[in-house]
């Protein structure tokens, strides 16, 4: 699957492929091996038809839905970019002026030593 905004694809045996990412869960990746007629869930923009998958062809799938890696991209659930592990952390300022603390009110405690 290539669209304009992606740019070049990655030459074969490239040191750094792209990775790609399948953003939804529940859907399993497969190859189809057998010549059985089987057909994409989705028309291709333009055609009133559904289109066979090929043998070979790597798809998608989510229980009876099959998907090929043109629509399955179309229907955003391939991805170039990692999911992030977690949201980032809120940033704090600590030189932000600000209530001080109880802490810095109280005298220091003698431990009841008064001169």
């Amino acid at each position: 699957m290539r669209t304009e905004s992606e740019g070049q694809m990655p030459a074969e045996g490239d040191a750094n492929p792209r990775r790609l990412y399948l953003k939804e869960p529940g859907w399993r990746v497969a190859q189809k091996t057998d010549s059985e007629k089987s057909y994409c869930y989705m028309m291709t923009p333009g055609q009133d038809f559904y289109h066979r998958l090929l043998e070979g062809e790597i798809y998608f799938y989510h229980g009876t839905e099959r998907l090929c890696a043109a629509c399955a991209g179309r229907r955003g659930l391939l991805s170039h970019a990692a999911k992030p592990l977690r949201e980032p952390l809120d940033t704090i300022d600590f030189d932000a002026a600000g209530p001080i603390s109880e802490f810095d009110l109280k005298a220091p405690d003698d431990g009841g030593r008064s001169s």
